[in-house]
């Protein structure tokens, strides 16, 4: 896991995260390869990075194919951007109250009805894995 850097093609097999202080968005440049775009816009966001304008970048560049995973937080970021990646058609997963330290984030989602599946946080992993089709042969 490490940070995105701007213009940078999505590489399989990588976890990355926004810098902080910085909006990560999607952008198709080829048919088959993504890259991640770092920015200050849109400005006026309550937080920075936001949960809700990268869900709502994947949700428009991998439409079904995109999965959504919301995780303990407080307030309701994210909310906006599983809403997208549900209409889209992909996969909506949200951590359960009682593994949470705080269950706004999740809490938003679950009562708006976007979310698929709900569990506690050491099934998100495995979750992750069923939807990507994941086989590891010991």
């Amino acid at each position: 896991m490490r940070e995105a850097t701007h213009d940078e093609v999505i590489a399989p097999g990588h976890v990355y995260i926004a810098p902080a202080g910085q909006h990560l968005t999607f952008a198709r440049k080829t048919p088959s390869k993504v890259a991640m775009r770092l920015s200050h816009s849109p400005e006026g966001t309550l937080h920075r990075p936001s949960v809700d304008v990268m869900m709502l970048s994947a949700a428009d560049v991998f439409r079904g194919l995109c999965m959504g995973v919301i995780m303990t937080g407080m307030g309701h970021d994210g909310l906006e951007g599983m809403r997208a990646i549900n209409r889209e058609g992909g996969l909506t997963v949200g951590q359960d109250e009682a593994s949470c330290a705080v269950y706004g984030m999740p809490r938003s989602c679950a009562e708006s009805g976007v979310l698929e599946r709900i569990v506690p946080l050491p099934q998100i992993p495995e979750q992750i894995l069923h939807a990507t089709n994941y086989h590891h042969s010991l």
